[in-house]
């Protein structure tokens, strides 16, 4: 594939991600790991679709386990902010200098949003009742008592009510999580237009005036920009930026102005290119319905093809085929508005339906362990159908009756891509900033960097739960991931991408 179009056919996307992020090889619980909460299973990352499934895998540390899921990406609503441009960018004095820059002098042009810790706001800090539970395996088993994540705050206030609001704003903040980005508060998109055509003008580019706009925008806000830019200037913003730089910078610019579901369908379509499962188990198990459908819709407009197709030409294997495309189908049950509000007032379980958890657990062991084989079709119909919720009081009642680990009837059931897909979906259905700070992790270690899955999970998970995904990381490495992202970049690129992760 030689560019990728921003709704315009004359622009280039960045050349294709130099190393990518591909399976995620199964790994027995640690069981000597002694801090709370307990381990769950890792996935390895450099697995490619061409050897037999099934074949061995490296093995790496293993991760946490928690209790509550979070869930996709999702543009944040804007509102307005003003500040002048022009060739000479000059910023306000009164304000303190951008942490991401290190030793730099450029000052910000606006206070950076932190995450805010007092009550109030659309969605205040809530203790929602949390079942008492305990996952064990058999000989050798570790336990899991979830407990709620630590309280945040969500900083943006919401003009919406809480129906018109995007279904992952809703859940991240029913689990509460969030972003590192948000929208500007006082958002004015043609002073931004001026101040960046002001660092692109003349001799060289102020790539720090750059990063201080386009790193405190929302989503939402850089589509603004972008749209507007092209009517004050007649120019291409991506095609100009592209033009003044070069490298993982460039990528992650451009990335940051796309749409998300435009980046999602172009990183499904390169990983079909480069034979990287990691990335389709990535990007289709973890966006919810409504994602899904503008992701579809992205790649038949982007390619003229479906994704489905494309599924079933280049994905191996019946049963991994079978899980993503149940999933491209965007008709996983989700709790609506309604039940989210019901479930910050009284409780998650009053919007589970046990009798149904239980009826599932027992077609499951049914279709597994009581058996000779594997019944996968009733394993594939349960997982890709029931919310994230819902399964995760299958898995309670599964081992409340049957004493084994949803993770380890899938260990003995599946092998292969298969069986890395249903451990991502229970990963995911456990705590999902663990699976994306695993996938940070995966980028980071070793010798070289797999820059396409750092910016891809920064990028994408910045508005949603990147907080959390930096709480998970700190707790299961002891390093920050600001730390380790510093030591495996450099330049603008690090300074971005610090900007972003804060």
């Amino acid at each position: 594939m030689s560019g990728y179009p921003y709704g315009n056919q004359g622009s280039g996307y960045p050349s294709p991600y130099g190393a990518g992020n591909s399976g995620y090889p199964n790994y027995p619980p640690n069981n000597n790991y002694q801090s709370a909460p307990p381990s769950i299973p890792m996935y390895g990352n450099n697995q490619s679709c061409t050897p037999p499934y099934g074949a061995p895998t490296p093995h790496v540390p293993g991760a946490y386990d928690y209790s509550t899921p979070s869930y996709g990406i999702n543009q944040m609503p804007g509102g307005s902010f003003g500040y002048g441009g022009g060739n000479n960018y000059q910023p306000p004095v009164q304000q303190q200098q951008y942490g991401g820059y290190g030793n730099s002098q450029y000052q910000a042009p606006y206070p950076s949003d932190q995450p805010s810790s007092s009550s109030g706001g659309m969605y205040p800090n809530i203790s929602m009742p949390t079942p008492s539970l305990n996952y064990s395996e058999s000989a050798g088993a570790f336990s899991y008592q979830p407990s709620a994540p630590p309280p945040h705050q969500l900083q943006a206030t919401y003009s919406q009510a809480p129906q018109q609001l995007p279904p992952s704003v809703l859940l991240a903040s029913l689990e509460q999580y969030q972003g590192t980005v948000f929208p500007a508060p006082t958002f004015n998109v043609e002073a931004d237009c001026q101040a960046l055509a002001g660092a692109m003008r003349g001799a060289g580019t102020n790539e720090r005036a750059l990063i201080d706009i386009i790193a405190n925008r929302s989503n939402a806000q850089r589509q603004q920009i972008k749209t507007q830019y092209k009517s004050m200037y007649g120019v291409d913003l991506i095609k100009q930026l592209g033009g003044e730089l070069s490298g993982h910078f460039k990528e992650t610019i451009t990335a940051l102005f796309d749409s998300p579901a435009n980046f999602d369908a172009w990183s499904l379509h390169e990983a079909f290119r480069r034979c990287k499962e990691g990335t389709l188990r990535e990007i289709l198990l973890t966006r919810t319905n409504s994602e899904i459908r503008e992701i579809v819709e992205a790649y038949r407009q982007l390619y003229r093809k479906e994704l489905e197709k494309d599924l079933g030409s280049h994905v191996r294997g019946t049963d991994f085929k079978r899980i993503l495309i149940s999933a491209v189908q965007a008709n996983r049950d989700e709790l609506t508005p309604q039940q989210i509000q019901q479930a910050r007032q009284s409780g998650i379980e009053s919007v589970i339906d046990r009798n149904r958890a239980r009826q599932d657990a027992d077609d499951l062991y049914k279709a597994g362990a009581a058996k000779w084989g594997t019944d996968e079709r009733t394993f594939n119909a349960i997982f890709s159908q029931r919310s994230y919720y819902q399964l995760r009081a299958v898995f309670e009642e599964y081992q409340k009756k049957y004493r084994q680990d949803m993770a380890q009837v899938i260990r003995s059931e599946f092998s292969g891509n298969a069986k890395d897909a249903y451990l991502v979906l229970i990963a995911c259905i456990r705590d999902r900033p663990t699976f994306f700070a695993e996938r940070l992790h995966q980028a980071i270690e070793g010798l070289g960097t797999r820059d396409s899955t750092l910016i891809r999970v920064i990028v994408t998970r910045s508005e949603i739960d990147l907080a959390q995904v930096k709480q998970r990381y700190q707790q299961m490495y002891n390093r920050s991931l600001a730390q380790d992202v510093s030591g495996d970049t450099s330049g603008d690129y690090k300074r971005m991408l610090l900007s972003i992760v804060k």
